[in-house]
């Protein structure tokens, strides 16, 4: 089970541009129907008031997203890695968007309707300015242009207001984390949205070693010394057995961040979601007892 976790949540990606040739879509007198095969990208229609119609694996939403609500009546549409073509037809969508990591299938999805890629994740650069271009694109193809400024603008706002209130958090390094079972875990780095919103909020990431392009690195139980006594969050949803374990793990007792007490859960964040997971994120932060 903790395998196809690690495949979906590695799949899972979000948005950028979008072609031009999209425009006459947005024309239409009535809303564009929009199937999103992408948590991110789905985020970014609910928020900007145009949520799609369908959607890959919608009860793996409330274990990985949270954030927006998903409206009722999205029609699942399988999942990343198996689409169920015939739901896509009877939605008869005007658009699709995803991400190239199902670029292996589009040929399929295009017999059905246009398709949009998104490419923002693994770009070699931070996945913020990404996602604010690609909410504006998404904005303009579908006659939400205000709508998605506004998303942005709100964004920006709550990273202001995290900014102010995580101040006593500045006081020392900080690890996101998260369990994929008892001994291997990923930890956070550059090239994600949790170090942009790190960078954006100014704090400091006690996890310095090499990410992968994907903003995280793997890691086992015993690289996390190096994280000394800085304050570790790690984030749900862990693995039923794992806390019970580390209560007793003497490699895990004996951490600095243990004995410290600097160790605290996180609720889940999607760490491939769109500005929807920057402000949950920047938003729990300031939420932190210290």
């Amino acid at each position: 089970m903790m395998a196809a976790l690690r495949r979906r949540d590695f799949l899972f990606g979000s948005a950028a541009l979008a072609g031009s040739w999209l425009l006459p879509v947005a024309s239409s007198a009535a809303a564009p129907r929009v199937v999103s095969l992408d948590y991110g990208l789905a985020q970014t229609l609910i928020e900007i008031g145009a949520p799609p119609v369908g959607l890959i694996d919608t009860q793996g939403w409330y274990d990985w997203v949270m954030e927006p609500t998903l409206p009722q009546g999205v029609a699942n549409v399988g999942s990343n890695y198996e689409i169920n073509m015939e739901m896509l037809q009877l939605l008869q969508p005007d658009l699709i968007v995803t991400t190239p990591y199902l670029e292996w299938i589009r040929p399929q999805l295009e017999k059905i309707a246009p398709v949009q890629s998104f490419p923002i994740h693994a770009l070699g650069s931070p996945p913020y300015p990404h996602i604010v271009a690609a909410t504006t694109e998404l904005g303009r193809l579908l006659g939400r242009a205000q709508a998605a400024q506004a998303l942005i603008d709100r964004t920006e706002r709550d990273l202001e207001s995290a900014k102010a209130a995580t101040r006593r958090l500045a006081e020392q390094k900080l690890a996101i984390i998260t369990f994929l079972d008892a001994r291997n875990i990923r930890v956070y780095g550059p090239g994600g949205i949790f170090q942009d919103v790190l960078d954006r909020i100014e704090l400091q990431n006690a996890w310095t070693r090499k990410t992968n392009e994907w903003g995280f690195s793997d890691a086992g139980l015993a690289d996390l010394i190096a994280l000394g006594d800085s304050h570790v969050f790690y984030m749900d949803p862990v693995p039923p057995d794992v806390l019970a374990g580390l209560d007793g793990s003497p490699l895990w007792q004996a951490m600095p961040f243990v004995q410290k007490g600097h160790v605290q859960r996180m609720a889940s964040v999607l760490m491939f979601g769109a500005l929807p997971s920057i402000s949950r994120f920047a938003r729990l932060l300031a939420e932190v007892k210290v």
